[in-house]
């Protein structure tokens, strides 16, 4: 039942990847700059279920290996669950940077307004 719960928050998380993935396509095709902020935020969203899903499953092996009826000498976790955390960590952190590199510009001046400086383009 937690596999389930996992696999099922593994493919949110495949979903809202795509959907970033579609966003900064569009917003380098057409020039669309807007389209970045959700970007960044879909795949901030995709890190997150990606280890909410590792830990779900972590924990139902712990529960598994706790059990009365398995009696386990040793376990160790596989290649998958390092590709799983990799992905996080890539994920959320490029997420956050897509997210920095989207907002405006600071204004260098402290009389400056966000609305009164030039455009980047």
């Amino acid at each position: 039942e937690y596999s389930i719960s996992a696999a099922a928050i593994a493919i949110f998380s495949v979903g809202f990847a795509i959907i970033g993935t579609i966003c900064v396509l569009l917003s380098f095709r057409k020039k669309r700059d807007y389209l970045l902020k959700p970007a960044s935020m879909f795949y901030t969203f995709a890190g997150l279920c990606i280890i909410i899903s590792v830990e779900v499953m972590r924990q139902s092996v712990k529960r598994m290996i706790d059990s009365k009826e398995t009696a386990w000498i040793k376990y160790s976790y596989s290649w998958s669950f390092a590709c799983a955390c990799a992905s996080f960590v890539l994920l959320f952190v490029c997420g956050i940077a897509l997210l920095l590199i989207a907002l405006p510009r600071f204004p260098q001046n402290p009389w400056e307004t966000c609305m009164d400086a030039e455009p980047e383009h």
